[in-house]
């Protein structure tokens, strides 16, 4: 019964994928897609209850603008456990919405290009260079970098199933412990590794749950390289977001709980923090190509979503699949427009980058 199921999920997320041009990848990617999506509806399909409930709970710590508890550390555990599949069903398995590199391409490309173009390159290494990636998730992206520039990366995570679905993933591709390692950590704690291990790190949109910048930046010059390259990606305020008026904040609550932020930085808080834990900032702009905005991309994600609850709403209607998949989803896509026009407001984005640099000389 429950293949039966799931085949007509699987069913309807072809046909919701395929109205939003899903299919312009290649038969590879495509593949790997379907698979991986269906693999995500297996795990809602079967969700616990509870799970589900400390799911919409978690929510809680995105009224907050700081991370300073173990009740925050496990909501944020809780809320991966189950974002990470939801996401997987469609188009954002990796969790972030990627800078524009071409707009007639779904998330996925655009993500797949900017990995390589965009942070890859930009970190100068390769085979027998070692790199950090910090807030790993799944482990899709270190997988990438890792297959595209030959270099070994470790990636550190706070949620056990996504360090287990890494590990995983990279032993089915027979890497794991040679181009790819994963180490389930906090980066609010001292980082797991000897000093000057790494030649390059990054995140993506990964550390808005950070509890100390200056502590975290200390500890990533520490077990770096000397003339090791960094980079992020992540979520700022811009200056038109005005925090007197109450549309814009209104919007920041919203879009906080879409793209599972806590804390709202802007750029300059983090060129400071750079700067006076012994880094040299060599870029920080808009990584996006097309301007600064991501919303059609993000048009993109909530077309998809919205439309997939719609059926999924009149299937646990008839009671075909399991109430909770429509609970889920309700969540998940409230607050999709309201992102898109703050992008189109220009109040934050999540695609802005800062290159630096550990200098090769200890000054």
């Amino acid at each position: 019964m429950i293949r039966a199921f799931l085949a007509v999920l699987v069913a309807v997320v072809a046909v919701v994928a395929g109205g939003c041009n899903y299919f312009n990848q290649s038969p590879a990617v495509l593949w790997y897609r379907a698979s991986t999506s269906a693999t995500a509806l297996h795990s809602l399909f079967t969700l616990p209850q509870e799970h589900v409930d400390s799911f919409l709970k978690s929510y809680e710590i995105f009224e907050k603008e700081a991370y300073d508890s173990p009740e925050d550390a496990k909501n944020i555990v809780n809320y991966y456990q189950v974002i990470n599949h939801l996401c997987a069903v469609g188009d954002l398995e990796k969790m972030y919405i990627p800078p524009v590199t071409d707009l007639n391409n779904g998330i996925f490309a655009n993500q797949m290009e900017w990995e390589e173009k965009g942070m890859a390159d930009k970190l100068d290494v390769g085979p027998g260079k070692k790199v950090l990636e910090v807030g790993c998730g799944r482990g899709r992206i270190a997988h990438h970098v890792a297959s595209y520039t030959g270099a070994e990366v470790t990636g550190i995570n706070i949620d056990p199933s996504q360090i287990a679905m890494a590990k995983n993933y990279a032993e089915a591709e027979g890497i794991l412990g040679k181009t790819l390692n994963f180490k389930l950590a906090n980066y609010n704690d001292p980082l797991p590794f000897a000093n000057e291990t790494f030649d390059a790190l990054y995140h993506v949109q990964a550390l808005t749950y950070a509890q100390d910048l200056k502590a975290l930046f200390t500890e990533m010059n520490r077990v770096l390289k000397p003339g090791a390259k960094i980079s992020f990606l992540d979520w700022f305020k811009l200056d038109k977001y005005n925090p007197e008026d109450k549309h814009h904040q209104h919007l920041l609550k919203e879009v906080k709980a879409v793209i599972g932020a806590v804390k709202t930085p802007s750029a300059e808080e983090y060129h400071t923090a750079l700067r006076e834990t012994g880094f040299e900032v060599l870029f920080s702009g808009e990584a996006s190509i097309d301007g600064g905005h991501q919303w059609p991309l993000v048009q993109k994600a909530d077309l998809f979503y919205t439309t997939f609850k719609s059926i999924v709403d009149t299937l646990t209607t008839f009671h075909i699949i399991p109430a909770h998949l429509k609970v889920l989803l309700e969540r998940l896509v409230e607050g999709g427009q309201s992102f898109v026009e703050a992008d189109k407001l220009g109040l934050f984005t999540t695609s802005y980058q800062i290159i630096a640099q550990k200098p090769a000389v200890k000054r």
